[in-house]
């Protein structure tokens, strides 16, 4: 065999391994994607009663959760002291999606739908010294993070930086879920990212859109302690699971540099979040 023959043979080889690993993950994603088009059932026989079961997706290397979403609805039940269970989960909700809660054998899906839920069903009064602007400011900023922020953060971490992904769920990734989550989910959500309209923009486009929204924020919390006052309200608990998630989960981002350095009150404004409600933050995520 002459030296080409040997350079040859192992680019061969290899080759080979990526093709075979990338139907494997092509499988995997079609079975994946099957599983999440069943028809959903929830197993409560073993819930305990007057606790709330928090399906969100499985704990990340950087934090609680990789969901914003998520991590709203975990510091709003620790706000206000409500008995549950967090329940790490890949299968989704009724809707398709997580997270999802488990009450006394009703299940309720949306982020949005569970405050409500919860703070009827638990008779809770955190936003109710509001008055009529208060909370029309924060349902303003509050749609904004969700419904556009949001997505900017996606893009980062789905489009400009999908190499790292793998690294997010796991530290130590396998050949076949780097090749599952590049190939299969972050191309789903590229197409998501198109449809929605983030996607269409050029990186420079998004980081504007990006910049305009933080200073928003910023200049809507001021020096308050809060977005609306001195009290932590539901709206708060949606910001910080945004701004948290691109804060310390989106390395590198415009999202992380901005916060670190001209609008460092949105920092704090986190760190006061998580140093009280969530100061378990590094311990949640994964180690492994």
């Amino acid at each position: 065999m002459d030296l080409m023959d040997a350079d040859i043979v192992p680019w061969c080889c290899n080759s080979w391994l990526v093709v075979g690993a990338l139907v494997l993950a092509a499988i995997v994603g079609f079975l994946f994607m099957r599983c999440r088009n069943k028809k959903f059932h929830l197993d409560t026989s073993t819930h305990q009663q007057n606790v709330v079961y928090l399906f969100q997706f499985p704990r990340c290397t950087l934090g609680p959760n990789p969901s914003p979403f998520c991590i709203k609805l975990e510091i709003f039940l620790r706000v206000n002291e409500i008995e549950h269970t967090v329940c790490g989960s890949r299968k989704t909700g009724p809707r398709g999606k997580l997270p999802f809660i488990a009450y006394n054998g009703e299940v309720i899906s949306d982020s949005d739908n569970i405050v409500k839920f919860l703070i009827r069903e638990f008779n809770l009064s955190l936003d109710e010294w509001l008055g009529t602007q208060q909370r029309a400011t924060g349902h303003v900023v509050q749609r904004m993070l969700e419904e556009n922020t949001y997505w900017t953060g996606v893009h980062y971490r789905w489009v400009q930086t999908s190499d790292r992904l793998p690294y997010v769920f796991s530290n130590q990734p396998s050949l076949l879920q780097k090749l599952f989550v590049r190939y299969v989910l972050a191309g789903r959500v590229s197409k998501s990212l198109y449809a929605q309209g983030t996607g269409r923009h050029t990186v420079a486009e998004i980081a504007d859109i990006t910049q305009q929204d933080l200073r928003s924020v910023a200049g809507i919390l001021g020096k308050k302690e809060f977005l609306l006052g001195d009290r932590i309200t539901s709206y708060d608990c949606a910001a910080f699971g945004m701004l948290s998630v691109a804060l310390w989960e989106a390395p590198g981002s415009v999202h992380e540099s901005l916060m670190n350095t001209e609008l460092q009150t949105l920092r704090d404004y986190c760190q006061r979040i998580r140093d009280r409600w969530m100061s378990d933050w590094d311990e949640l995520a994964i180690q492994n």
